[in-house]
């Protein structure tokens, strides 16, 4: 994990378990999203109240990862640093757009995976079992995720909110479901797969 994410994500889980939710249609917990067009934003939102916290200097930080990271891919625009923001109660908020997954992954050092489950079983990813989010009590095997082949899946292993362009389907264990295109994985660390239609 990147410096400047290892000193803001300090206590990050207890941050997504109390805080999930848009406020005025910006994220309040950190959260990846993902729209039609292919972009992959992520935004960091953690509390920057301790006292040898430096704004500037973690800016800087950022602003010198994102320069070094764009200029190895050689690609100007692979990542976008957005706002960097200090709000009320001292929480900071980091926005970033990645021009694709492999970046994305590369950067934090964590997995991601965007497409279609055709895409991902065709990739080497390993389905496990499925709950239909409409349907109580309806599992679907990993042979079952097989067949929804031209549905689109997301598959990630950091414990963080997930918003994606469509409706919510099919989630793994240790996904919740907040409302129809938002979801959380709370385990840090274990690959949480989301289908939506």
């Amino acid at each position: 994990m990147k410096k400047f994410k290892t000193l803001l994500l300090v206590g990050g889980l207890s941050a997504i378990l109390c805080a999930c939710g848009l406020s005025g249609g910006r994220v309040d917990t950190t959260t990846v999203s993902f729209s039609k067009d292919g972009t992959i934003t992520e935004t960091i939102v953690e509390d920057f109240s301790q006292p040898y916290y430096d704004m500037e200097e973690l800016k800087g930080d950022i602003t010198s990862e994102i320069s070094a990271y764009n200029t190895q891919a050689g690609d100007a625009e692979a990542i976008v640093l957005g706002d960097v923001e200090l709000g009320d109660n001292n929480v900071i908020r980091v926005e970033m757009e990645f021009k694709s997954c492999a970046d994305y992954k590369t950067f934090n050092e964590k997995e991601l995976f965007w497409g279609t489950v055709a895409d991902a079983y065709g990739a080497g990813y390993e389905f496990t079992s499925m709950r239909d989010v409409n349907q109580d009590g309806v599992v679907l095997s990993a042979a079952d995720v097989l067949e929804k082949g031209d549905m689109h899946i997301v598959i990630l292993e950091e414990a963080q909110q997930i918003i994606v362009p469509g409706k919510i389907s099919y989630i793994s264990d240790g996904v919740s479901v907040i409302e129809e295109k938002r979801a959380v994985n709370l385990n840090e660390g274990q690959k949480a797969f989301i289908i939506y239609e």
